[in-house]
């Protein structure tokens, strides 16, 4: 087994659902860092999602409010987050272009 370490940026996040991250067959993804910053002069509520290889979607943060012109670190203090074979990581804003995300991860293949 292969591990990889890797980053995902994604700008501008907004109210059309984003999806970060997507393992497929005979790859898993450990989530080892997640930040969120706002980049608007208002407060934002951010949700994130976790959909499962049988299309079940479950929330992982639900309506966090982010301040304006602040971040908000969601895996922290070695908390991992693992997502198994055909998984996905969705993260949507109340807010149009209201979210940049940098993701840390491990790729183990």
């Amino acid at each position: 087994m292969a591990s990889y370490f890797r980053t995902k940026v994604a700008k501008d996040i907004g109210t059309v659902a984003v999806d970060i991250l997507e393992t497929v067959s005979n790859n898993r993804f450990t989530v080892i860092g997640c930040n969120l910053a706002n980049t608007t002069t208002d407060p934002v509520s951010v949700d994130i999602k976790v959909i499962d290889a049988l299309a079940v979607e479950a929330y992982y943060i639900k309506q966090l409010i982010i301040p304006a012109h602040t971040s908000a670190k969601v895996i922290t203090n070695g908390e991992k987050l693992i997502l198994a074979e055909d998984c996905t990581l969705r993260i949507v804003s109340d807010t149009l272009a209201s979210i940049d995300a940098v993701i840390s991860y491990a790729e183990i293949i």
